[in-house]
């Protein structure tokens, strides 16, 4: 493998982790809105995903104090540090000195050595520390632990791990501003509706229209928008508003400027307030966002990987006058709900890119897009005869790829500069097919005005490709052999043999043994082609490599289309997996493409996939729960709630539509059953 694969894979390997965790614990847990909840489930997951032997979420338990408050241990045996205290003071740590820490032995590394005390009684052999920053607030810290055996952190691991830890800030946050209000029940009953709109949404589009909704109607303002920003034109360009028809007011700025002291505190993770009745206003922005030069506004940034990507702004047409600083709060946490679900958004789109450019780095040209083992046995096979004269056999139903194996063969071997011929046996008529392989003299038959050369003459040198060979007509399959054993043929009405020099490539979505077994196909052609016989597996049996395809031919459908679309929801992806494709990776690919025709919005759902799999038994029909008798009611209703979750794939809003309860009910029941 190259280094360059090595590398795309190693990138794929903790995209697709960090987008497990992202969809696993937030979701999960900020619809529930505990703070202890939430970081319990934190260390647990990522624990497990690291395979560390211990993981620690350490706060500040007082102004010179750190202790261990969550904790995940994979092995009882290893020493518990749970509630563990540690005083600055004693240690002549500060906070300043609270940086990503890396140690690959606690041996012999060089690092304070009152913290090499306590990491060797603890049992700790290697251990990776990153502190959990909000703007420059410390949070706590995450440490990673391992105690069997010496460690050493790749760059990646840390990289992820520092992501995950900037996503775990903002989503703490967000829950620790819903604990301090919860005596507002407006408040937290908003602040708990966003969180489960941007559960059930997986469109940026659809989520910042609700957020901005809500966050108008909850702090009293005129208007919300989304602005990206222009550090260097210094504007912020609006790409989203709220009431919808905002943008085509004529006195709306759409691109209003921002002063120099502005732009710099949204640079800097700040918000902006901006009041037109404040005579010592540090802003001097005012008259791009008010038409009339009055009114009062908030800038709050949206922050991705540490920087200001954008803002959520309220305005109001008028002056009302200094913000309380529970309202810059409750809209920085708001703001930072938008920032996870764009970088979810984000992280999705890097996903498709690096698994279109593993593709592309492996096999060049050729997109041989796979990883389960049927599909990988099967490009093994063909790249074990690449170079190779011998004939090959391509089986597989029809729609598997048989043609694409045949190109991939062609285009990498030693024959790549010479012709290479399709012929499709089962398209050309009988009376026509010995004349079109083989070729005919000058007067041969009538109409025959001058001497024609047949396929199989002009690929000499080069490789045909002769798809559903059992088609062929005996008559046909005679001459056939003759070129297969001696490779020479006799052109219609010639009298002297043409020797070529061919590589052969068949295909057959037919049984060739039974067709010799019926008389309906020469056993002595079928062992000349069975020389490198290749099966190619249905995609039935290669249901890992769905979601694959799934996103290659999306970003090949939305380039053809120009549409832009940069992903697909997890219950359609679900129904794609679950459909049984009687024709294979071409019925697939038909129906991406019609997807991304339908879909109106930037992520394919349910709603741009054909009734037949919607509809199909083994997705939307299945819709039988078994109980057993004696079970009480309380265990039947667990079941038949995780069951239609199973169902739904996850989708709380769809399951307590099915279930005929509200999600508020919904959430309040996997509580109390412990199904988050």
């Amino acid at each position: 493998m190259s280094a360059g694969i090595s590398e795309i894979r190693e990138k794929l390997k903790w995209h697709e982790a960090r987008e497990r965790l992202l969809n696993k614990i937030h979701p999960e847990l900020n619809s529930v809105i505990d703070i202890d909840k939430f970081l319990d489930a934190t260390v647990q997951e990522l624990g497990k995903m690291m395979a560390v032997d211990k993981c620690d979420f350490i706060v500040m338990h007082d102004e010179e104090h750190l202790r261990v408050e969550y904790e995940y241990i994979k092995d009882p045996s290893i020493p518990s540090t749970l509630h563990l205290t540690l005083s600055m003071k004693e240690n002549g740590w500060e906070m300043s000195q609270l940086s990503t820490l890396v140690i690959n032995d606690t041996t012999r590394d060089e690092f304070d050595e009152k913290l090499r005390e306590v990491l060797q009684r603890s049992g700790t052999l290697s251990v990776l520390s990153i502190p959990v920053m909000f703007r420059e607030e410390l949070l706590g810290i995450l440490v990673f632990h391992y105690c069997s055996r010496f460690h050493s952190w790749s760059e990646h691991e840390i990289k992820f791990l520092s992501s995950l830890a900037q996503q775990t800030s903002m989503a703490l946050q967000y829950t620790r501003l819903y604990s301090r209000m919860e005596k507002g029940a407006e408040i937290t009953q908003t602040l708990l509706e966003i969180t489960n709109e941007i559960n059930s949404k997986a469109d940026f589009t659809d989520v910042t229209s609700f957020v901005l909704k809500k966050a108008v109607e909850l702090l009293g303002a005129s208007y919300g928008t989304i602005g990206i920003l222009d550090a260097d034109e210094k504007t912020l360009k609006t790409a989203g508003a709220y009431p919808e028809d905002l943008l085509s007011r004529r006195d709306i700025n759409t691109t209003p400027s921002l002063d120099k002291a502005s732009l710099k505190t949204l640079l800097d993770k700040k918000v902006v307030c901006i009041d037109s009745g404040e005579q010592n206003s540090t802003y001097t922005a005012v008259p791009s966002f008010f038409s009339d030069g009055k009114g009062s506004a908030i800038l709050s940034p949206i922050i991705l990987d540490g920087a200001a990507y954008g803002t959520l702004n309220l305005v109001w047409e008028h002056d009302r006058g200094t913000f309380k600083a529970h309202e810059i709060e409750l809209l920085t946490g708001i703001t930072n709900q938008l920032a996870l679900v764009l970088e979810k958004n984000r992280l999705y789109s890097e996903l498709i890119s690096l698994k279109s450019e593993l593709n592309e780095e492996g096999e060049g040209e050729m997109k041989m897009v796979g990883i389960s083992k049927k599909f990988e046995k099967c490009v093994e096979l063909a790249h074990s005869v690449i170079n190779s004269n011998a004939t090959i056999l391509l089986q597989g139903e029809t729609g598997t790829g048989k043609e694409l194996i045949a190109d991939f063969l062609h285009r990498n071997g030693d024959r790549r500069d010479k012709p290479y011929i399709k012929i499709n046996c089962g398209a050309i008529p009988e009376t026509l097919i010995e004349s079109d392989l083989f070729g005919y003299e000058k007067g041969a038959f009538t109409g025959a005005e001058s001497r024609n050369i047949g396929k199989f003459e002009l690929a000499s040198g080069g490789t045909i490709f002769l798809d559903e060979i059992g088609e062929l007509s005996l008559n046909a399959q005679v001459k056939m052999l003759r070129v297969l054993q001696n490779g020479e043929l006799y052109r219609i009405g010639g009298s002297h043999p043409v020797n070529v020099d061919l590589r052969v490539i068949a295909a057959t979505n037919i049984d060739l043994e039974e067709s010799v077994k019926n008389n309906r196909f020469r056993s002595d052609l079928f062992y000349r082609l069975n020389v490198f016989p290749i099966h190619i597996p249905p995609l039935r049996e290669r249901a890992e490599d769905i979601p694959l395809l799934v996103i290659h031919f999306l970003d090949t459908s939305k380039k053809k289309l120009k549409k832009l679309i940069i992903g697909i929801s997890d219950e359609a992806m679900g129904l794609l997996k679950s459909y049984t494709w009687a024709g294979n990776i071409r019925e697939l690919e038909n129906v991406i493409e019609r997807a991304v025709i339908t879909c109106t919005r930037r992520v394919i759902t349910v709603d741009d996939l054909p009734e037949q799999i919607v509809g199909h038994p083994s997705a939307e029909n299945n819709k039988t729960v078994t109980v057993e008798i004696g079970s009480s009611i309380d265990e039947m209703e667990k079941h038949l709630i995780a069951e239609t979750l199973k169902y739904t794939t996850g989708d709380k809003k769809r399951a307590a539509g099915i279930l005929g309860i509200t999600r508020k009910t919904l959430y309040r029941k996997l509580k109390g059953y412990e199904l988050l």
